[in-house]
């Protein structure tokens, strides 16, 4: 059999193939060069390193009015880093960052604050999108995970937005809810810190243990072109809440609009 092979018509030319195979594939990596691949530059890492990415207060107790959580970060670049924007997952958490300009090596830090009364109760997860810029656009997510215990003491709603886009008064109802059994909560006052805006104590309402107490924004007439920020402020005869705030907004009409409610004077004849 193994004669048969050799004797074969077939057998010399596919020797010869083999024995010149390593010579012609070295003759064309010779002739065609070798292709050396083009190194590809790593990304530039996030200028911010944060201190911690979650802040989980755990449950809160009854009595606190204000929840808050702090965030640490440190420029590790050599870029300056300017900060553009925070956005929140909810209106309530009121982020605050002192200055928006880091240089190298530089460390800063911004803070969440959250008034319990007006949130309802159970395990919450919020989170902050920290958005600035190094050498390009990033974003970095924080989270703030907290437990409230069962509602004692509501505010609806927790914040108020007021669309004033025609002339006329509009009146926006906030109320308060006292779940407290045995406590004898009253407000003694309420205003509002932006002028465009003024508040009324309305009746209190008791019932089954369940004490109520409403209060009118109104907003009279057409107000300025833009968004006005301010705050209703509710104080009360109660320690551990003697304050309550509500993020107020009264959204004016855009210029043209604004513009064309103007009164026009009367031509003389």
């Amino acid at each position: 059999m193994r004669d048969q092979i050799l004797q074969s018509k077939w057998t010399r030319p596919v020797l010869l193939v083999l024995a010149t195979s390593p010579f012609v594939i070295a003759s064309y990596a010779f002739w065609a060069g070798s292709r050396v691949q083009t190194a590809i530059a790593g990304e530039a890492k996030p200028a911010l390193a944060f201190e911690t990415y979650l802040v989980d207060t755990g449950r809160v107790k009854e009595t606190t009015r204000v929840v808050s959580a702090r965030f640490r970060f440190k420029n590790l670049s050599d870029q300056t880093v300017t900060v553009k924007e925070l956005v929140p997952s909810c209106g309530c958490l009121k982020p605050r960052l002192e200055k928006k300009v880091y240089l190298p090596n530089e460390v800063g830090e911004f803070r969440l604050k959250m008034e319990t009364a007006g949130e309802s109760p159970g395990q919450k997860e919020y989170f902050v999108d920290f958005k600035y810029e190094d050498t390009k656009e990033r974003s970095t997510r924080l989270t703030f995970k907290l437990e409230l215990p069962i509602r004692r003491l509501v505010v609806k709603p927790k914040a108020l937005v007021v669309y004033q886009f025609t002339p006329g008064r509009t009146v926006h109802p906030i109320t308060v809810s006292d779940y407290r059994a045995g406590k004898e909560f009253e407000i003694t006052s309420v205003e509002s810190t932006l002028k465009y805006a003024k508040v009324e104590l309305k009746e209190l309402q008791v019932s089954d243990g369940l004490r109520q107490q409403k209060l009118d924004v109104i907003v009279e007439n057409v107000v300025p072109p833009g968004k006005h920020n301010g705050l209703v402020v509710i104080k009360t005869n109660d320690s551990d809440f003697p304050e309550l705030y509500v993020p107020l907004i009264v959204q004016g009409p855009d210029p043209q609009t604004a513009q064309k409610q103007e009164p026009t004077a009367p031509k003389a004849n």
